[in-house]
């Protein structure tokens, strides 16, 4: 092994992302021959200036850090493998199981929103908000395990990785994207959730890492960078987004809502407006599709606006760009206060419509005429 093959890592404590562990374990696994050497660095920020300075190699960050602390002088175009992206609910039940006005302690806004959605009656509060929670990760979640097994409340939602740092290993249930089972509630995850960055300076030989590096993860970061660089900063911390590369294959397994609206007898055939190739011709399941999911929740968990595309590789940026737009078209038609129809024919038919929403308990007749999204839902 030639001294070329030798990299420095500088791996900082962990804070609970999971990026030092997920770093450290690519570094046990010496891939393709490589020589990586672990350098541990008391904070991140000595770690980036040290990188700067040309005192080491590589620097470990989360997509989250990189997206509010981009460095022109650096690259972040190596991302290892994605991790799962989804948080888990801590406690003995699933959301489904809680017991009713239960008591759920959530770690961000856009997961306690759409717990609420999934169960109106349950009592759900930021874990921010509560007097006296410590502001270290590991001491929080000790903090608030300490609550659940005095059954003061009956979970909290938390990373995988502080999860597995708790003492006591509860049990924890996936807050997942439910692509196989559409009677369960759904978790979009956070934005730039599960990504491990391996920041370099410009002049680093990345291509020494081709054979390593995720590069279907390296696009979805790209991607999930300008969509949060497209949608107001006020809605960041409300809206959930996933972007991920999957094989035809696997997109047409989904029997969840989904499924349903692809289905046919010969699904493949319905795809043939994704081939670039013959009319009659669809895609092989082997090949790759961008698939994206971006949502937001209103504050009361009733009003969902969500977006949902699949397209080729090559269309992905102006693909996702679509994606935005249309998103932002939909929130502002929620938020909108909607006018009585006065035209005849048009007018019964809307009364008969609203009716059957108010008797079915689908439509309260304090919302008939109010925007879906009120003022306060994105503030």
């Amino acid at each position: 092994m030639s001294g070329e093959d030798r990299f420095e890592i500088l791996i900082c404590p962990e804070t609970g992302d999971g990026v030092s562990t997920h770093a450290q374990k690519f570094i046990n696994s010496s891939p393709d021959g490589l020589d990586l050497v672990a350098k541990h660095v008391p904070h991140l920020e000595t770690a980036i200036d040290l990188l700067l300075d040309g005192h080491g190699d590589i620097v470990p960050v989360s997509g989250d850090w990189w997206f509010n602390n981009r460095i022109k002088e650096l690259s972040s175009v190596l991302v290892l493998p994605r991790r799962e992206p989804t948080r888990v609910l801590v406690g003995e039940d699933k959301p489904e199981y809680i017991p009713k006005n239960g008591v759920i302690i959530a770690d961000c806004e856009i997961l306690k929103r759409q717990m609420i959605r999934s169960r109106r009656d349950l009592k759900v509060r930021l874990a921010d908000d509560i007097e006296g929670i410590p502001d270290d990760a590991f001491e929080r979640v000790e903090w608030l395990e300490n609550l659940r097994t005095k059954r003061e409340i009956d979970g909290f939602i938390t990373t995988r990785t502080l999860h597995s740092s708790l003492s006591s290993k509860p049990r924890r249930h996936t807050l997942g994207m439910q692509r196989q089972d559409d009677a369960r509630s759904r978790f979009i995850p956070i934005p730039l959730e599960g990504y491990t960055i391996l920041l370099t300076r410009k002049d680093f030989p990345a291509s020494r890492f081709s054979k390593v590096i995720d590069a279907g993860a390296a696009l979805s970061f790209r991607l999930e960078l300008t969509v949060l660089d497209s949608i107001e900063e006020n809605l960041r911390d409300k809206i959930g987004l996933i972007i991920e590369q999957r094989k035809v294959r696997s997109i047409l397994q989904d029997v969840g809502n989904r499924g349903k609206s692809l289905g046919s007898e010969n699904p493949l055939k319905e795809w043939k407006t994704f081939s670039g190739g013959d009319e009659h011709q669809g895609p092989k399941d082997s090949e790759s599709r961008i698939d994206i999911i971006l949502e937001t929740v209103s504050k009361d968990g009733s009003v969902t606006t969500s977006v949902e595309r699949i397209f080729p590789i090559d269309e992905s940026h102006s693909g996702a760009q679509n994606l935005v737009f249309n998103w932002q078209q939909l929130l502002k038609i929620a938020k909108e206060t909607p006018e009585e129809e006065k035209r005849g024919r048009m007018k019964q038919l809307m009364d008969d419509y609203i009716e059957e929403l108010v008797n079915e308990g689908r439509l309260s007749e304090d919302r008939i005429y109010a925007p879906l999204f009120k003022e306060e839902d994105h503030v």
